[in-house]
């Protein structure tokens, strides 16, 4: 599937932040990376890259001094076509064993996280990220990663079905252009989530 990338300022999203009026709670929240891998985060940018990984690595920094658990999702590779699914007509045959073991964050290499490995746009989909977050007492989930339009809006709709809070910290997500980016945003912030800034997530203990 051809698709168009651009390069866009992230901060001049900011307008579309809202939806519910949860508020993060840190002992009751776990940070997904959402496929952060070095094949995804080619296709963007050098300005977008570098944005989104200074954030991503702040706001996993923020988890890891706030105790919150932290979690990494990337897809589950694929020896057949027919593994993948209705994705292998969009996509292909998707990442190898080699690339979808890579994370692009270093950062992550310190610390202990629990990868999830996914079938489907959605973390959820064939997987133990609900199994992870029931075990953990958490019921509210930050999302940050790669692609706003695609697997993080699939994600907070699953999120949302099975009584999961969701958060999208908008300026450590990134998506193909500004436009795909923004709707996502707004669709998250009207059906299955909330859209905030990175600088919105509080210390341990705020309600």
């Amino acid at each position: 599937m051809a698709i168009h990338f651009e390069d866009y300022d992230v901060t001049l999203l900011r307008g579309h932040c809202g939806g519910p009026s949860w508020g993060v709670d840190p002992t009751r929240a776990a940070l997904l990376v959402h496929d952060l891998q070095p094949h995804y985060l080619d296709t963007l940018s050098a300005r977008s890259r570098r944005l989104l990984l200074a954030r991503v690595e702040h706001v996993v920094d923020w988890a890891d001094g706030n105790g919150v658990p932290i979690l990494s999702s990337g897809p589950r590779p694929a020896s057949d076509l027919a593994q993948r699914g209705l994705l292998g007509a969009c996509w292909g045959i998707g990442l190898s064993p080699e690339q979808a073991a890579q994370v692009a964050v270093p950062r992550l290499g310190a610390i202990g996280i629990t990868r999830i490995a996914k079938r489907s746009y959605s973390a959820f989909y064939a997987s133990d990220l609900e199994t992870e977050l029931r075990r953990r007492r958490r019921d509210q989930l930050i999302i940050i990663g790669v692609y706003a339009s695609h697997g993080i809006l699939a994600t907070s709709l699953d999120a949302i079905s099975r009584d999961i809070q969701a958060f999208i910290p908008f300026d450590a997500t990134a998506d193909y252009t500004a436009y795909r980016h923004a709707a996502a945003l707004d669709l998250i912030g009207t059906m299955s989530g909330r859209v905030l800034a990175v600088e919105d997530l509080p210390q341990s203990g705020a309600r």
